[in-house]
């Protein structure tokens, strides 16, 4: 039940939500900002009302049946499609949480516990959960989900927070204001896969990686703008021929008569300057399909 309630809070990005325009670029709610722990390393966001009313979601997402988030909606008395207005993970790489801000109803709690989910309390708030994972009511509107051993190093360091930190900061600055989905990172990143293994190069990869930012606007198309700064030219230089070569494999391997699928190939743009690497993708409308079939899995 736990994870059915962390898994839907963020499914409720993509089936849709409702909250304010925010006037300024990528603004993150000030409830949700001031709960980011201070050594966290990424953020995932999303302005939840401009996606759902891209065309991106009224035709892909909007009108998909989904029973499972019925019957969530029916358990909790939450439905992420109504009742979620903002959504923010954070992770300082080895932990992370999912916060939302949102409709929670005063019925909600009696719900879960006759889901059977526990009920605990620690330093003032309610922690509905196990001791591996959980959820804690920070307000009515306010909720986070994630291990217990993390949520409790957030609800700790709530008073004293100074909110994002000032790296990551600098990162949303660089976020078009018209993107529905954005997600940054600094300090590096890794994705702890065993070096012997087949994915074992991506380590390689992320090791090169200091901060960045990557952005969507589905308003029109696909448009994404990945921007990432690496420790030094050498490594942007990795980063680069990478994902070029990535590209690479991806043309070689397309059949005879997919023309639309060399035409996402060639949508992707990988360029390099100093310790820079820029990434841009723009679909038109007519090759996002083709473009969800072939990437979307």
């Amino acid at each position: 039940m736990l994870r059915s309630l962390i898994l839907f809070c963020f499914l409720g990005a993509l089936v849709g939500c409702r909250s304010k325009e925010d006037k300024a670029v990528v603004a993150v709610d000030p409830a949700l900002a001031t709960l980011v722990p201070a050594d966290t390393t990424y953020l995932i966001g999303t302005r939840v009302e401009k996606l759902q009313a891209t065309p991106v979601y009224q035709k892909h997402v909007a009108k998909l049946p989904l029973s499972q988030l019925d019957e969530f909606a029916k358990k909790t008395g939450v439905d992420p499609r109504k009742d979620i207005w903002e959504l923010l993970f954070c992770s300082n790489g080895k932990d992370g949480a999912l916060m939302a801000r949102g409709k929670f109803g005063s019925d909600m709690e009696p719900k879960l516990e006759g889901e059977g989910v526990t009920r605990s309390s620690y330093n003032g708030f309610v922690m509905y959960g196990d001791e591996r994972n959980a959820v804690v009511f920070i307000s009515p509107s306010t909720a986070v989900g994630g291990s217990t051993a993390y949520l409790k190093k957030i609800i700790d360091e709530r008073q004293k927070s100074r909110g994002i930190p000032q790296a990551l900061l600098d990162q949303i600055k660089t976020v078009p204001k018209e993107s529905q989905f954005w997600a940054v990172f600094a300090g590096g990143v890794g994705f702890g896969f065993p070096e012997n293994s087949n994915l074992g190069n991506l380590n390689q990869f992320a090791r090169a990686l200091d901060r960045g930012s990557l952005s969507a606007d589905l308003r029109s198309g696909v448009r994404l703008v990945g921007i990432a700064s690496c420790r030094d030219s050498d490594g942007a230089k990795k980063v680069h021929d990478a994902l070029r070569g990535l590209i690479g494999v991806g043309r070689l391997s397309t059949k005879p008569g997919q023309d639309d699928l060399l035409r996402v190939y060639d949508s992707i743009k990988v360029t390099q300057q100093d310790q820079k690497v820029n990434l841009n993708i723009d679909l038109p409308d007519d090759l996002v399909d083709r473009f969800l079939a072939t990437f979307g899995k």
